[in-house]
């Protein structure tokens, strides 16, 4: 440790892990979701140890192909496989627990490791082990599983790389530090171009870090100019693997990223189109409810791109019976006068289970449908259930509720509460700050003491803050206008 350079590596080494443990981009932090059409839309039966005891077999044999066949390189490749493994499952089973409930997760983490050591082994032995791009799949960890997970994973396949090269320090150093960067960039990426700035970025730290080990004197000059180049071809690799993988794992495996939602809050979708021509207003309710559910999920830093496309398709249900909503009744004939209290309550909460079954039918992710089926909990239907009350006081107060199930995410709530600030506070005939303030507070202390929040993990504190984003947003929306003379 005399040494100054030695003194400089180990230092470097430090920053790095602590800044990789601190890493924590705004993603969903359990994105699993599985999609009735897709190739496993039954759940996995593998049971998880048999998962993890083959990927652990297979990542040995490869390793051991690496090397000479002899006691010490078996022995030696042994304890860091199987330190590697207890390592990642102790952490696994602390930090990610939910994660592992889905089989089939299990399942991608393992085909990710092999897949991973597989393509490393490859370049290595046909070209160079510079150009083995553990950054992409660091990234691709991060956006089908969790943030943490593409950490993991960055520092173990930097690791195994280091270690099938002889214990370089050089190559830990770069693969790790590159895989940062990408982790880094993570909450940019909302469109599959955004993989081509990421390779740029990743390209730039190659060449920074290859230039630093130069100056240290680890290469030569032709050395330097060879891995440069290895550097640059990394990051393109890094960029295909990504565009050919991800659409690929997130077919199998039904992943919910960004890029999907993206793609989902399209308004040329056909689902959408249909909103926006035969309920319009119902289209415009979920628009402005998607404005509010947005900003709201954002002050409590959750996933508030889910909100906005969960609140653009909560009232799909509509579209089977649109004139019997409100919003869309544009002549001031009411359908429902001419009905008995329960044939419209029937009506109305069928758009629930409607907006389920066309949500499948168009094959939407199951966490949008599962925001559709919880939007309004198992609220009661308060207009027609009076009107049934003043006919026969005998009525069973269960048969004028919404079905259910509760919201099980806070996304959920927070789209339930949206909706309903956002259609009360239009009945509003002078929307003041007051009145907006009022009517807010009344709609979540109404569903809080109804227990519509019970099944979610929300807190009193996320009330608070969601209620306030709720009254801003929508005092904005419905600000005083100044009356001009004509």
């Amino acid at each position: 440790m005399n040494n100054p350079l030695e003194k400089i590596r180990f230092w470097i080494i430090d920053i790095l892990i602590k800044s990789a443990r601190k890493l924590e981009a705004k993603r969903p932090k359990n994105p699993v979701v599985r999609n009735p059409k897709n190739l496993f839309s039954k759940e996995i039966k593998i049971p998880v140890f048999i998962s993890s005891g083959f990927t652990i077999i297979a990542i040995y044999c490869m390793f051991v192909m690496g090397f000479a066949v002899n006691c010490k390189t078996m022995l030696a490749t042994s304890i860091f496989i199987t330190g590697s493994a207890v390592f990642f499952i102790i952490y696994v089973k602390n930090r990610e627990k939910i994660i592992l409930k889905d089989r089939d997760t299990v399942v991608l983490i393992c085909l990710l490791f092999i897949i991973a050591v597989l393509i490393f082994q490859i370049l290595i032995e046909y070209i160079s082990p510079f150009v083995s791009p553990v950054s992409a799949f660091a990234l691709m960890s991060a956006m089908l599983l969790s943030p943490r997970f593409g950490t993991m994973h960055a520092v173990f396949l930097s690791l195994f790389m280091g270690f099938l090269n002889v214990m370089r320090f050089d190559i830990f150093f770069l693969m790790l530090c590159g895989s940062i960067i990408a982790l880094a960039d993570l909450h940019n990426i909302r469109r599959r171009s955004d993989f081509i700035s990421t390779g740029i970025k990743i390209a730039v730290v190659n060449t920074a870090i290859i230039s630093m080990f130069y100056f240290f004197g680890s290469y030569n000059i032709l050395e330097f100019e060879r891995n440069i180049f290895y550097g640059l071809l990394n990051s393109a690799f890094a960029v295909i693997i990504l565009l050919v993988f991800m659409p690929l794992f997130e077919k199998l495996f039904s992943r919910t990223t960004s890029m999907k939602l993206i793609e989902l809050s399209d308004f040329d979708n056909p689902l959408l189109k249909r909103l926006m021509l035969e309920a319009p207003g119902t289209y415009h309710h979920s628009v402005m409810t998607a404005d509010i559910a947005e900003q709201a999920a954002n002050v409590i830093n959750d996933n508030s791109l889910l909100a906005r496309v969960g609140a653009y398709y909560h009232d799909i249900g509509k579209l089977k019976n649109p004139q019997y909503f409100i919003e869309n009744q544009t002549s001031g004939y009411n359908p429902h006068d001419e009905l008995t209290p329960a044939m419209s309550n029937l009506i109305l909460v069928s758009h629930v289970k409607d907006g389920v079954t066309l949500a499948k039918k168009y094959n939407v992710d199951n966490e949008i449908i599962n925001i559709i089926g919880q939007h309004h909990g198992t609220t009661l239907i308060h207009t027609f259930y009076h009107r049934a009350l003043e006919e026969s006081p005998d009525i069973d107060i269960e048969n004028f509720k919404y079905p259910g199930p509760k919201p099980a995410t806070k996304i959920a709530a927070i789209v339930m509460i949206s909706d309903s600030s956002e259609a009360a506070c239009r009945s509003i005939e002078e929307p003041t700050a007051a009145r907006i303030k009022d009517t807010v507070e009344k709609i979540i202390n109404n569903k809080f003491i109804d227990g519509q929040f019970s099944n979610c993990p929300i807190t009193l504190k996320d009330l608070e803050t969601i209620r306030d984003s709720i009254i801003s947003t929508i005092i904005g929306i419905y600000h005083i206008r100044i009356e001009y003379k004509e």
